[in-house]
């Protein structure tokens, strides 16, 4: 999984897309896109964004096959399309301004990588405390 970000739920343009109902389940619960996705084993914010950046007609197919595959879904592939296509039509224009990933400063460091340079920076210093003890 990726790293998240706390706040981007605040600002994503994809809040829309993710939040809308597909329809209500067997039980009689409303049922999310985000709920889809998440049911699917999908990060639903990295796949609103590759659904974003699609022809709308492959976005489509997409998302109607995630819906009808979905474990238990009361909706077949046809009716899925349907759904599917009314959904695509809120996912923004834009895919390069699309999600929080818009909102990161050029070159700004991932969390991983500025702990692994933390972890390099310790262990030169260790080293070089090191190597001057045995030195002298």
């Amino acid at each position: 999984m990726t790293d998240t970000d706390a706040y981007a739920l605040q600002r994503s343009d994809l809040n829309g897309f993710l939040f809308a109902q597909v329809g209500e389940e067997t039980s009689g619960n409303p049922l999310s896109v985000l709920s889809v996705l998440a049911r699917l084993g999908l990060d639903p914010w990295q796949e609103a964004r590759r659904l974003a950046s699609l022809p709308a007609r492959a976005a489509v197919e997409g998302l109607a096959q995630a819906i009808a595959g979905m474990p238990a879904s009361p909706w077949p592939l046809p009716d899925a399309t349907v759904i599917a296509e009314r959904l695509v039509g809120l996912l923004p224009r834009h895919p390069a301004r699309v999600g929080p990933a818009r909102l990161q400063p050029q070159g700004a460091a991932k969390p991983a990588a500025r702990r692994l340079a933390l972890a390099l920076l310790v262990a030169a210093a260790v080293l070089s405390t090191l190597a001057l003890r045995f030195a002298g």
